[in-house]
């Protein structure tokens, strides 16, 4: 296990703490942390059935149904959204008056156009439907029904792009209403609590790395958001492109997760102080994620870097059930994660878009298709 020695309290945060509510607005203009929940021209007042927005008072339900959905992930819960969205609103699905499927609605302006697509550090969104019972052929129908509703409703936005949780393979009525659709990967331990079995199946020089590293004096200790970003920082620049992601929108993640016992971050560090790697973990009862940070390339033959990724599938052994390694399309970081025995998976990246728009988003290094 790793050693647990302070807990930061992400001093870097410089604006004043917001009470995170969800407020009706007429117009989409929020406050960074806020869950927008406007209600639509036309929408069913009754919330007997079919789509609406979500108000405020029906976020408990919305967080029900995602604790109880095959795509519950942390991404989707409440708390999550307010720390990482500066717009969203949840467009819900109604039978019967309970909300049985929803999905997340990201918003931000690119290139003067307002774009409904991913917020930073967040995996996977998409929809979330209540399991059904009966015959897998009407359970199909209600899906296709479902999912075609909600790709009717958000044809009307000028662009569209979201990445689905793995569990959500049925893209079919998303086709069928002309968005296009790529396959991404990422890779996940199944059997966490047989750590046993995790260590054997991963590869012989990942290991040899690990038991350098403890040889060295290498530890794993819990450290600051402040320590990650740094982290990440210098990988980014490794790669010659700025960090995505500024230092206080890490911390406000950092913070609510941990407000959740659900974050963590951790560092390997040698007998000096220095800093070898740093990443953010968090998870739920389902899955754990590596999500964000880095590692020093000067002391990449210390075997920092793959101490600090076994000590986080130690400690998510004990917290969830799956190790989510977050994914990535590029070579060096795919063949570093399938190292670690883990099984690839794949998950849709739905979009709509003008073709234009696509190509110009490509050529700007700002969509990846």
């Amino acid at each position: 296990m790793p050693e647990i020695v302070e807990k930061s309290e992400c001093k870097a945060i410089a604006e004043p703490q917001q009470t995170l509510t969800f407020t009706v607005h007429p117009e989409p203009a929020l406050p960074e942390t806020e869950l927008h929940c406007r209600q639509p021209k036309g929408a069913l007042q009754s919330r007997k059935a079919g789509l609406s927005l979500l108000t405020p008072e029906e976020i408990p339900q919305w967080d029900a149904l995602v604790e109880h959905s095959p795509q519950c992930s942390v991404f989707l819960k409440s708390w999550w959204l307010r720390a990482a969205c500066s717009q969203v609103r949840i467009l819900g699905y109604f039978e019967s008056g309970q909300l049985v499927a929803g999905i997340p609605l990201h918003y931000e302006r690119r290139l003067g156009m307002r774009i409904c697509g991913m917020p930073k550090l967040t995996a996977t969104l998409g929809m979330a439907i209540a399991p059904s019972p009966g015959k897998k052929a009407n359970q199909e129908a209600r899906e296709n029904k479902i999912s075609g509703l909600f790709a009717d409703w958000l044809s009307r936005e000028p662009v569209f792009m979201q990445s689905f949780h793995s569990a959500c393979q049925n893209w079919l009525p998303f086709y069928w209403s002309g968005y296009s659709q790529t396959t991404h990967y990422t890779y996940v331990l199944d059997d966490l609590p047989m750590l046993d079995r995790i260590w054997k199946n991963m590869d012989g020089e990942r290991r040899t790395n690990i038991r350098k590293a403890r040889r060295l004096g290498l530890t794993v200790r819990e450290c600051g958001p402040e320590v990650v970003f740094e982290a990440a920082c210098g990988s980014f620049q490794r790669q010659q492109r700025n960090c995505p992601y500024s230092l206080q929108y890490l911390c406000r993640l950092y913070e609510a997760a941990r407000g959740h016992e659900a974050g963590v971050c951790m560092a390997a560090i040698d007998g000096n102080g220095k800093v070898h790697a740093a990443e953010l973990f968090v998870w739920d009862a389902q899955r754990g994620y590596w999500l964000a940070g880095g590692h020093d390339t000067e002391q990449g033959s210390s075997g920092g870097a793959v101490l600090l990724v076994w000590s986080l599938i130690e400690f998510a052994a004990q917290r969830t059930a799956v190790f989510d390694f977050e994914g990535s399309m590029h070579k060096p970081i795919e063949t570093s994660f399938r190292s670690f025995g883990a099984r690839r998976v794949a998950y849709n990246r739905i979009a709509r878009m003008p073709r234009w728009l696509r190509m110009g988003l490509c050529a700007a290094g700002r969509w990846h298709p």
